[in-house]
């Protein structure tokens, strides 16, 4: 005879108990890897922020030292190329090359192989007042994807410190 009488102590779980702890165990994952994965696009745009102000800084800064001290030969309104005599009576030309992104001194190139960098020259003489140079620059960072690139839009006045223009 088969006993049909279920014992109470039996032990295990029922299929519906296994599938609810597994759904619960599945939605706990898919959240941590969530939180994961904007954690790490968060990291990736920050990084692409601090070599996008890494590359900027550097050009403004070494075109505002050379330029304050040179002979600004440009004449006055926009370009997208600045022509000086250095210190040392060198004849340079800064250039913006908007087809290729990316500045040039003397044909070598400023910026990095990450950064793309489009820009004008505002060149103003007139008056009693020192010549100045205002560099606008727009660089966008080339690493990772398209969404988590970064765009600065950037502009500094230099004055030159050579009165005798």
């Amino acid at each position: 005879m088969i006993n049909l009488k279920r014992k109470n102590n039996e032990q295990g779980f029922t299929l519906i108990e296994l599938l609810v702890a597994m759904a619960v165990f599945m939605v706990i994952i898919v959240a941590v890897i969530d939180i994961f994965a904007v954690g790490l696009g968060g990291s990736q745009r920050i990084f692409g922020r601090q070599n996008t102000q890494d590359s900027a800084r550097f050009i403004l800064e070494s075109m505002s030292k050379e330029i304050r001290m040179s002979k600004i030969n440009t004449a006055d309104g926009q370009s997208n190329t600045l022509n000086i005599t250095n210190s040392k009576g060198q004849t340079l030309n800064y250039v913006f090359d908007n087809v290729n992104k990316q500045i040039t001194r003397g044909g070598a190139v400023l910026n990095s192989s990450n950064v793309e960098i489009t820009g004008t020259f505002y060149v103003q003489k007139s008056g009693n007042l020192p010549p100045r140079v205002t560099p606008a620059l727009k660089v966008v960072n080339k690493t990772g994807q398209t969404a988590q690139r970064v765009v600065m839009n950037l502009q500094t006045t230099i004055s030159s410190r050579r009165y005798d223009q």
